[in-house]
């Protein structure tokens, strides 16, 4: 909690349950006092890495995907972050908005970023409490007009998240540990998806007032969980890892109980992921000649024999699928990366780059659309090595 600068916390909800282990809720507000747990504020994971937004340009998918994310203020002094699942509904935690009174006073801004006055913060009304639910740990809110057409509304993924999958988290915060006074602008950390159960942990960096943000793929741009803990800690706000409630149980349960909600969200559509450089066919033969992996194939023996050798791989996926691809390798031979891109249309749009010092690249992601997508294997600098591919998909 920023405001008060607390190190230990008690929530009210008893049927969020936790093991015995040290658990860190990532809430900014005081909360209603009731049944307890050994809760207390999130954590950042080593070295702060989260980022600006407003350092990334207005067309790139993460400064888009934020625009649904805001700040929410409450009048105890604490705070939380939500984000528009609608043309009118805000969602963040429980336990931040326990029930209808949690909303009374609450202020609501799309727009505290580095860079803009108080007066610039886009604040919305949002009064009407529809619900919550203590053990998804999520509340809905309603809110005046539709704030959603202008700023934006994310795009829930009911498919359960994948293990080892690229994440963001957009988030309102800043490292009230080191600089008390700081100002908690909109944020954005980077991360993997490093264990599916229950809960969906991640590495990505968050604090106390995190709570409630989303976490994104980084490929669909949708929003796989709502992040809502952390576990570990030092009573400075570091840890060991991250926490959120998954998408895939989140939104059955809001269309069996709140229904009409998310009607506005089911055509959302997809956000293409990486940057906007895109290779036609026509101009680059490697893609139309690229080798067809099948499902479950390991390739040996293969290599990058020369500078300006590159290996290309196609893959043909269809929409929720997990694509499982490594590129197996001796580092001390060596140096290999890979590009992945997927065929958009008659193009070919890159979309990210694995690069390590390790022996091995690995990519694991959940595919946001039925078409082939493509790795190209190349050496680090004209590096040239023997390697193996080993592709899955399920």
């Amino acid at each position: 909690m920023k405001s008060k600068r607390v190190a230990l916390q008690f929530l009210k909800s008893a049927t969020l349950v936790f093991s015995t282990s040290l658990v860190l809720m990532s809430c900014g507000k005081t909360t209603p006092t009731g049944s307890v747990d050994f809760l207390t504020s999130d954590i950042i994971i080593g070295e702060v890495d989260w980022r600006e937004i407003t350092e990334l340009s207005d067309s790139h998918p993460v400064r888009l995907s934020s625009r649904a994310v805001a700040d929410v203020q409450f009048t105890n002094g604490g705070r939380c972050t939500g984000f528009l699942v609608s043309d009118n509904v805000l969602m963040t935690n429980h336990h931040c908005i326990g029930s209808a009174r949690d909303v009374v006073g609450m202020k609501v801004f799309m727009k505290h970023e580095k860079g803009q006055s108080k007066s610039q913060y886009g604040e919305i009304k949002c009064t009407q409490f529809i619900g919550n639910n203590s053990a998804l740990d999520f509340a809905l809110v309603k809110c005046d007009g539709a704030p959603g057409q202008q700023y934006g509304k994310v795009v829930l993924e009911s498919n359960q998240a994948t293990d080892g999958e690229d994440v963001y988290v957009v988030h309102q915060n800043c490292d009230y540990y080191t600089n008390y006074n700081c100002d908690w602008n909109k944020k954005f950390s980077l991360g993997k998806v490093t264990e599916v159960s229950d809960m969906v942990s991640h590495n990505a960096d968050t604090l106390g007032g995190s709570s409630g943000s989303p976490i994104f793929s980084e490929d669909s741009n949708k929003v796989i969980a709502i992040h809502n803990s952390g576990y570990g800690g030092n009573w400075q706000g570091r840890g060991i890892k991250n926490m959120g409630v998954p998408m895939s149980k989140i939104v059955p349960y809001i269309e069996a109980n709140f229904p009409g909600v998310l009607t506005t969200v089911a055509d959302g559509g997809d956000q293409d992921g990486g940057d906007d450089s895109t290779v036609n066919d026509d101009d680059n033969d490697t893609f139309a000649k690229a080798t067809n992996l099948s499902k479950n194939k390991t390739v040996d023996g293969v290599g990058i024999e020369s500078s300006e050798d590159v290996d290309i791989y196609e893959l043909k996926m269809k929409a929720g699928e997990v694509l499982d691809f490594k590129v197996l390798f001796s580092h001390a031979e060596g140096d290999l990366d890979f590009k992945v891109y997927k065929k958009v249309g008659s193009k070919v749009k890159y979309i990210k780059k694995k690069e390590s010092a390790s022996n091995n690249e690995v990519i694991k992601m959940r595919v946001s659309s039925t078409t082939s997508y493509y790795v190209k294997v190349f050496g680090y600098k004209g590096a040239q090595a023997k390697y193996s591919v080993v592709f899955k998909k399920y």
